[in-house]
């Protein structure tokens, strides 16, 4: 499935192991989890693969297209690939799961 827009799923919900092996992509990529501490912040920049981000603890305010919205445990962002995108993590910070996808 290759991503043509940028979209935010709310409330899907998920522990570690079970969204690590949803994610896994099935063919070619993989999955990492990171966590930024409390400020974190990513400045606006691209990948060059499309990715998937799933929220497990904590919220980030994400912003896609000079919109931001905040992201909490359970959401899902789906990023297409050479879109410009930014981050900053909330208070108590955040862990997520990304998974990269590479076709």
């Amino acid at each position: 499935m290759e991503l043509k827009k940028a979209f935010i799923k709310k409330g899907i919900g998920g522990g570690l192991e079970e969204v690590i092996h949803e994610l896994l992509p099935k063919h070619t990529g993989y999955v990492e989890v990171q966590h930024d501490v409390a400020g974190q912040e990513h400045p606006s920049h691209t990948h060059p693969t499309d990715e998937i981000l799933h929220i497990i603890k904590g919220s980030i305010y994400f912003t896609v297209e000079g919109e931001t919205t905040r992201c909490e445990a359970g959401d899902r962002i789906y990023l297409p690939k050479h879109i410009k995108h930014a981050s900053k993590a909330d208070v108590n910070g955040c862990t997520y799961v990304i998974s990269i996808l590479k076709f």
